[in-house]
């Protein structure tokens, strides 16, 4: 399990979060707004930070238990779902750290916070990965600075800009507002919170 979650990681997070498909939905806008919208609309705000237990849980056991269930049955299908919780907890802290005012000490931990803050800040459209981006060398998603790539115009938005909110007004109409092209905190003469 220990070298999947990067992997499936990366999917989710490139396929499913970043993907179209979910606010396109009545029926799923909700969610993707809360799960992934919100997170990139103000990457500072630490309320949503970190997924609902009712969608996290669930989708760890999706994934890591048939992957166990077909190493070898019951016993290996809970192991993995273990495993997978542990997982999650690591990956959740270290996203913590790359979201706080916080200069992490070891350099390792430096360099995956400013891979994560580049996805946030400079091009969501790569560095899916939140500690491991080894799916994202493999699969040609990575970039190591800000020089490697031009500045998308929907790091914020993730391409819910107001003509997809014209087509697909329920993501908009949840949040009460049209979508934001930078946090609050980055608008001219705002204050930080």
């Amino acid at each position: 399990m220990v070298f999947v979650y990067p992997f499936a990681w990366y999917a989710i997070h490139r396929f499913i979060l970043h993907g179209r498909w979910l606010y396109r939905n009545p029926l799923t806008a909700s969610l993707w707004k809360r799960v992934h919208f919100d997170h990139h609309q103000d990457p500072h705000l630490l309320d949503v930070l970190f997924g609902s237990p009712l969608n996290t849980l669930p989708t760890i056991a999706i994934i890591v238990m048939p992957i166990g269930w077909a190493i070898g049955g019951a016993s290996a299908a809970f192991t993995a779902l273990s495993t997978g919780l542990v997982m999650t907890c690591i990956y959740e802290f270290f996203h913590c750290i790359q979201h706080l005012a916080y200069k992490p000490r070891w350099a390792w931990v430096a360099k995956i916070k400013q891979l994560h803050v580049l996805h946030h800040f400079h091009d969501e459209d790569g560095n899916y990965g939140i500690t491991n981006y080894a799916a994202d060398r493999l699969f040609g998603s990575f970039y190591k600075d800000a020089r490697a790539r031009v500045r998308s115009a929907h790091v914020f938005d993730l391409g819910y800009d107001l003509e997809e909110a014209k087509r697909y007004p329920w993501v908009m109409k949840c949040t009460g507002a049209p979508p934001k092209q930078r946090p609050d905190g980055a608008r001219p003469g705002s204050r930080a919170r």
